[in-house]
């Protein structure tokens, strides 16, 4: 219900057009994918009038009109851009291979844990639709760090089975999320890095914690596989450069309380990551992805107190 007799012919297109896009950005040299990503962003920018006015709106309730002098609108059009780069270096990462992704991600303090890694344990590793995020993870991977991306599947299963193709030629496999997360809980046990990206609308599975001064409804599965599988959560965040390079530091290391009551634990830690995610966009707000509704999801209204933005929402689904 609700697809159109056109869709299967669509999906199919998109795959061709993604494979076409996939060889032209492992064919010209790392800066010109990046730059013809940026024009494809400005394509984008000027083309998706919802989604523009959706990026527009959220940068001017979360920062105001005009961010150190810049409109709201010229601050979209930049996010545009930035996605436009992102998505055409992520294609390209096959052909720079590790040694060549390492020459161009510097990691900072990063080394605590690569040195769970090199110990066999394993982590919660959370960033966000923030500067080129799947670099960070195949930098992470590069260095030694033994990166699984948590993911949900995509409608177009072609162009699911795509992007998954390009993260394994670079060493990252894809954890699809399902109906509980048993898959991601025995990795983790076992030594993984999980990538997650838990700053987009969580609808009624998340639980409504502050961004940007406003209740969202917000993802807790990295809170809940760290404190079941006592892990930390390290939180990365990556920034552009000049000539097409990047640099990304570690800026938080969660540590889940263990003697502490989990839902307690698990409302502690997502906010923590909510307020680390947050200093980073309010630091480059060019680098994240505003056109996202990502306060799409009401919260429910509590009685006994009207008007404090608390943690409330649906219980998520049990991960055992």
């Amino acid at each position: 219900m609700g697809h159109t007799p056109l869709r299967p012919l669509r999906q199919r297109l998109e795959v061709l057009l993604l494979h076409a896009l996939g060889l032209l950005a492992r064919a010209l040299p790392f800066e010109a994918t990046s730059a013809f990503g940026a024009v494809l962003g400005l394509l984008a920018f000027h083309l998706l009038g919802r989604r523009r006015r959706i990026a527009v709106e959220n940068i001017t309730r979360a920062l105001g009109p005009e961010v150190d002098g810049m409109p709201a609108r010229e601050l979209a059009r930049r996010s545009f851009i930035q996605i436009g780069r992102s998505f055409m270096e992520f294609l390209a990462m096959p052909r720079l291979g590790p040694r060549g992704i390492l020459d161009r991600v510097e990691l900072i303090g990063y080394e605590p844990m690569l040195a769970r890694a090199h110990e066999g344990k394993g982590a919660v590793m959370v960033t966000a639709h923030y500067g080129n995020w799947e670099l960070l993870g195949a930098a992470v991977r590069a260095r030694g760090g033994p990166v699984r991306y948590v993911l949900p599947p995509q409608s177009n299963e072609g162009s699911d089975a795509y992007f998954d193709r390009i993260r394994e030629q670079i060493g990252i496999e894809a954890v699809k999320i399902g109906f509980g997360m048993r898959g991601a809980l025995k990795a983790l046990r076992s030594g993984a890095f999980l990538g997650m990206l838990p700053d987009q609308d969580a609808r009624k599975v998340g639980i409504h914690v502050p961004f940007f001064g406003r209740p969202a409804s917000t993802h807790t599965g990295p809170a809940r596989l760290a404190y079941r599988a006592r892990v930390p959560i390290g939180i990365g965040l990556m920034e552009r450069e000049p000539g097409a390079r990047f640099r990304s530091r570690l800026v938080a290391v969660l540590e889940p309380d263990p003697g502490a009551e989990e839902s307690r634990e698990v409302e502690r830690l997502t906010r923590a990551i909510n307020e680390n995610i947050e200093a980073g966009v309010r630091r480059r707000p060019d680098h994240w992805y505003w056109l996202h509704r990502r306060w799409k999801t009401p919260p429910v209204a509590s009685p006994a107190e009207p008007g404090e933005a608390r943690a409330v929402s649906v219980r998520p689904p049990a991960m055992t």
